[in-house]
């Protein structure tokens, strides 16, 4: 009798571990696409756990815990990131954008904060991004000075991404930091890259990437699905839905990071949610070699604002 109740036991044990397996599979199979995305983090790069904030060590964890889940993954980041904390301030952007690469972001798009150290350092510091810069409406010369859009071909599906900066910069940022470019119409600019992209690509998606705050921009735009917005510091949970545009915005300072769930039937499908800074520190061990970098970081702009 009591061979037969471990011979049950060690049957139960292996089902269990079976439908755990095939569960995680079908968990990683079960979306084609996954979006996670960032905005506003104005220099919130550390860990504050009084804040609420997850900082890029923990964002790195949600990164890398996807990618090693689900074979289709792009991490966005809708701007106003660069500036705005010490750890950020002191380098003029330099610490952000290397643990960004470190972290594995694949798109960025600039908001008006990004312009405060000037936009030459803007450009100085694409130099270095290992992800694509973009923006549609940002020009000198009546030339884009980034990149307007990027085609990201991710498994068997492409996807096309337009950046938007917003128009008001003019009006936040120090004149001599963005003098001798303009800044044109967000929704008409925007939609003649779109209209290129739908012309001359057969894409599976279109994402825009502002720093708008802008559901009128987003809702604005034909032959769009998904819009990743920032400026406004909203929380969309969900998302918005107007007609077949998904709109969405995941707050600010690393306090929540969003995620957008795209399946590719015959319908296209998406779903959009949210993890707080509290759900992600409570399920997530933050990322050591990202942490090891701030603390590098941090010694050096001590030494820097000590004039050592």
């Amino acid at each position: 009798m009591q061979i037969f109740k471990r011979k049950i036991s060690v049957i139960i044990v292996v089902l269990l571990a079976v439908f755990l397996v095939l569960g995680v599979y079908s968990s990683a199979v079960a979306r084609d696409l996954i979006i996670l995305h960032t905005n506003d983090i104005h220099g919130r790069i550390e860990i504050d756990e009084e804040q609420g904030q997850m900082g890029f060590p923990y964002i790195a964890s949600v990164v890398e815990d996807y990618r090693n889940n689900y074979d289709n993954v792009l991490v966005l980041d809708a701007g106003d990131t660069i500036h705005g904390q010490s750890l950020t301030n002191v380098f003029k952007g330099e610490s952000s954008i290397k643990v960004m690469n470190k972290i594995g972001y694949d798109v960025m798009s600039p908001g008006n904060h990004d312009f405060n150290f000037g936009y030459t350092r803007l450009l100085e510091l694409e130099e270095i991004m290992e992800f694509d810069y973009i923006s549609t409406n940002v020009v000198k010369d009546g030339e884009p000075i980034l990149r307007p859009y990027t085609i990201k071909e991710v498994g068997d599906y492409k996807i096309g991404v337009f950046g938007i900066t917003p128009t008001y910069t003019v009006g936040v940022v120090r004149p001599e930091h963005i003098e001798g470019i303009e800044f044109l119409d967000m929704v008409e600019t925007a939609q003649h890259y779109v209209d290129i992209m739908r012309d001359n690509y057969d894409l599976d998606l279109i994402i825009g990437l502002a720093n708008s705050s802008g559901a009128d921009v987003a809702y604005a735009l034909e032959g769009i699905d998904l819009f990743v917005d920032g400026h406004g510091h909203d929380l969309y949970p969900e998302g918005e839905w107007r007609d077949d545009v998904l709109h969405v915005m995941a707050n600010e300072y690393t306090k929540y990071i969003g995620i957008v769930e795209i399946d590719f039937a015959e319908e296209l499908q998406m779903t959009a949610s949210v993890m707080s800074a509290e759900e992600v520190m409570n399920n997530y061990d933050y990322n050591i070699e990202i942490q090891d970098m701030l603390d590098d970081f941090r010694g050096r702009a001590t030494e820097i604002l000590l004039g050592n």
